[in-house]
């Protein structure tokens, strides 16, 4: 059975034969990350769809789940999921319409909003990290422990270059 990422491939084979310039394995490696993260994501989605979540709502629900006591500000929530505070109400507002979360007072300050998770929400993360955990193994069982080790050392280091390129400005001078 061919890959999913085969046509790419043979795309990007073509180019390098006609372009002796072609940067083939730059390229090749570029693409088979965009095309794993993609996939990735598709598959992750699809479990999530199944448990009756979003990734959204499920990574506030883990974002409460890994705060002391379980629970945040919505404008510590906001930050956590790197959206707006706006988007924090509304993600907030579902997750209480569901029965996940309640909004609380502060016991130092009346005026300061918590949200916090619930029984009910603590329940429903038991039943949906199992299966997503097990998914994950079997994904993950394809490598070998020095395999995960050394593809996570390759994977924080290239986004170390990221990061530096990104502070350096790298690709808006290649692009001038």
């Amino acid at each position: 059975m061919d890959s999913s990422f085969t046509p790419i491939e043979q795309m990007l084979k073509f180019r390098a034969s006609r372009h002796e310039d072609f940067p083939y394995q730059e390229i090749l490696l570029t693409r088979l990350c965009m095309h794993m993260q993609s996939k990735l994501l598709e598959n992750r989605n699809k479990m999530l769809k199944a448990q009756g979540i979003n990734e959204t709502l499920f990574m506030a629900l883990i974002t409460l789940e890994s705060q002391e006591n379980h629970s945040i500000q919505p404008s510590e929530l906001s930050c956590a999921l790197g959206s707006s505070r706006t988007n924090a109400t509304r993600i907030a507002d579902e997750l209480e319409k569901r029965g996940w979360i309640e909004r609380r007072e502060s016991d130092n300050d009346r005026r300061c909003l918590h949200l916090q998770l619930t029984e009910k929400g603590h329940e429903f993360l038991r039943e949906v990290l199992p299966p997503q955990h097990n998914c994950l193994h079997q994904l993950w069982s394809a490598l070998s422990t020095t395999e995960k080790d050394h593809l996570e050392q390759i994977t924080r280091k290239l986004l170390s270059r990221l990061d530096q390129m990104e502070q350096d400005g790298v690709v808006l001078e290649a692009m001038s």
